[in-house]
């Protein structure tokens, strides 16, 4: 009888099986990894782990802003970064090549001392200690910015900041750190910078090897702001700006990449820019030119300086950081070429250099140029009176980024009106309030007029209110079309200043190429 049966169960036997099975396998199932091949990332031990060399212990770090923490280890493996001041722990992944980059939080400043500890999974956690929270400055460019607080070997032309001893013993401020990068050319651009760094507190016994212009400038704003300021020195003497300046950006430039193609190009920026391009910062101060003096035309300077400022920033990638830079000092560079001695009092190229330095200004936002018309030694080209310099740029960046309502720049050129043979000088608003002499010397006479011939003459100038009277010297064909101001390369004793005691900036009035 079931014999007889099973022949009329078999298709409802099909059908039901059938029916299950479309029925188990009509959701798509999502597919699950093998995990039995690839371990956990918590669980894949770290062969290896560096981190930065810029972070060290005596360091700052830049207040305000996310910051990153970066370095290599084995790929995949998780990097845990612990920071005292909130008690916080971000971790990461290092990517397929062992790179790693971690996000800290924004923190405000913090004046008290500080640790942060970066680990790799199954090796001992670094520690840094003793770090402070507040604002960090790159400061770079040529010999004049490595410059040091203390005396060098003769060899070098330095002989110390003015009173160097007396400044070396004052500096007890432990709010301020600094780190110099070494000097590295490289070919393409490095992940890492040379090593053998170090970050130090400043001090009687460190402060001497600090570059001088950095030392003043963080000073000034250390004293000001209460705030901790940490200044990463990455200056080379003797080099030109295309050197500090990437690849691609001379080639995207038409005029650069024709006129810019020494071997050095780029070799800098590659070492010791872009290998710090991950760090937060607040700024930076520039500090070259005397290497691209005899640039032609001039105005190459200005696009080439102008170029790097962008370059730095995309780099950075922090918005519009200020750039602030220094006009080059009066110099007579052939003194003892000339017979007599003394080079010749007309010549004007260092004159048209500083121009270009200063068209920056109109050319890129955010950016300042502090003025050293008074402060040059004219047969030195590493002159010693450098507190000006470090201040004049801290004076900027107090004004434009710290909101501090005080004055920054010196008296600016706005216009003339002549009448007969005087030619009456007046200055962009609020830059000439209270004109004075700055020393006990008469008025530096550099002021020059020229007439109808286009021929510059030197006139007798006198402070009247907030504004200069020129007298046209006899001989001039009126009337008056064009006047300058120490637009010589070694104007000597310019000594006119505002009521911030900052020195008129050079100027002319015309622009023609004479």
């Amino acid at each position: 009888m079931r014999l007889k049966l099973l022949p009329l169960l078999l298709p409802a036997l099909v059908f039901a099986i059938t029916s299950c099975s479309k029925n188990e396998y009509a959701t798509v199932r999502p597919v699950v990894p093998d995990t039995t091949k690839v371990p956990p990332v918590d669980t894949i031990k770290a062969k290896f782990f560096t981190v930065s060399n810029i972070f060290q212990s005596n360091m700052v770090l830049q207040r305000d802003k996310p910051f990153r923490v970066w370095g290599t280890t084995t790929p995949n493996v998780q990097v845990t970064i612990k920071t005292s001041w909130n008690g916080g722990v971000v971790t990461t992944i290092a990517n397929a090549s062992g790179n790693w980059v971690a996000t800290i939080p924004a923190t405000a400043v913090n004046n008290s001392p500080q640790t942060l500890t970066a680990s790799a999974n199954g090796l001992p956690a670094q520690t840094f200690s003793n770090i402070l929270i507040g604002d960090v400055w790159i400061c770079s460019g040529q010999s004049n910015m490595v410059m040091p607080v203390d005396s060098i070997a003769p060899f070098f032309g330095f002989e110390g900041v003015v009173n160097y001893k007396a400044e070396i013993a004052a500096a007890n401020y432990p709010g301020i750190r600094a780190m110099t990068v070494n000097t590295d050319f490289e070919m393409d651009p490095a992940n890492a910078l040379k090593p053998s760094l170090n970050w130090s507190v400043c001090s009687p016994a460190t402060v001497g090897g600090y570059s001088a212009v950095a030392y003043f400038f963080a000073r000034k704003l250390n004293i000001s702001l209460g705030v901790p300021i940490g200044i990463v020195i990455s200056a080379v003497s003797g080099t030109s700006c295309e050197a500090w300046v990437s690849k691609e950006t001379i080639a995207a430039n038409q005029t650069l990449s024709a006129y810019y193609t020494q071997n050095s190009v780029n070799q800098l920026y590659n070492g010791m820019i872009y290998p710090l391009g991950n760090l937060a910062i607040k700024g930076f101060i520039w500090y070259q030119g005397e290497n691209n003096r005899a640039d032609s035309p001039v105005s190459n300077y200005t696009l080439l300086n102008s170029d790097l400022i962008n370059n730095w920033r995309t780099l950075f990638n922090q918005g519009q950081l200020p750039f602030y830079l220094v006009q080059m000092t009066p110099l007579a560079q052939n003194f003892f070429k000339t017979t007599p001695w003394g080079d010749d009092p007309t010549a004007d190229d260092y004159a048209f250099f500083r121009e270009a330095q200063a068209n920056i200004r109109t050319t890129i936002p955010g950016t300042g140029i502090a003025i050293t018309l008074d402060v040059g030694q004219i047969i030195f080209i590493h002159p010693q009176n450098k507190k000006p310099v470090g201040e004049r740029l801290a004076l900027l960046a107090l004004h434009n980024n710290y909101n501090q309502n005080i004055q920054c720049l010196g008296p600016q050129y706005q216009s003339f009106t002549q009448s007969d043979s005087t030619a009456t000088i007046s200055f962009k608003f609020g830059t000439a309030d209270g004109l004075s002499l700055s020393n006990a010397n008469p008025l530096g006479q550099y002021f020059f007029v020229a007439g109808t011939d286009h021929v510059f003459r030197q006139g007798r100038a006198a402070i009247s209110g907030s504004q200069i009277i020129v007298t046209a010297p006899m001989g001039t064909p009126l009337p008056i079309q064009a006047v300058r101001y120490a637009f010589t390369d070694f104007p000597m004793n310019c000594n006119i200043q505002n009521s911030g005691g900052l020195p008129m900036e050079p100027f002319r009035s015309d622009n023609w190429s004479n």
